[in-house]
């Protein structure tokens, strides 16, 4: 009797989809976060994914406008203020930054409440 043995390939993994919501930049950032995490990603994580690539494209968006009309708002007659998108844009690449964190594809800088590295010190390990 002959024992048959049976090679079967793993399905072929596809990155998912870009949500329909996202424009050309979060497209892009998307395909480079999803080359970043691999295959068999959590639902949860593509969540964390598509809010990423929102902060990031509507940073990118905030930075065209401030590009196009400067960073500060000259009036007649009044002092110089800053542009409103300017507040916005610093909002963007800081949600950008903490949804980068929480997937691992970032290590920025230390908050303010943490001011020591993770870990023990030196002078500490025995």
């Amino acid at each position: 009797m002959t024992n048959v043995v049976h090679l079967v390939q793993p399905a072929r993994r596809y990155a998912p989809r870009a949500p329909a919501t996202l424009g050309k930049v979060g497209k892009e950032t998307w395909r480079r976060v999803m080359a970043m995490l691999g295959d068999d990603i959590p639902e949860e994580r593509l969540d964390l994914a598509r809010m990423y690539c929102e902060a990031v494209e509507a940073a990118h968006e905030c930075a065209m406008i401030l590009k196009k009309e400067g960073r500060v708002i000259h009036q007649r007659g009044k002092p110089a203020k800053a542009h409103p998108t300017v507040r916005s844009h610093l909002h963007y690449q800081q949600q950008a930054a903490r949804w980068a964190q929480a997937l691992g594809i970032y290590a920025g800088a230390v908050s303010k409440d943490k001011k020591v590295p993770n870990g023990t010190s030196a002078s500490l390990d025995y």
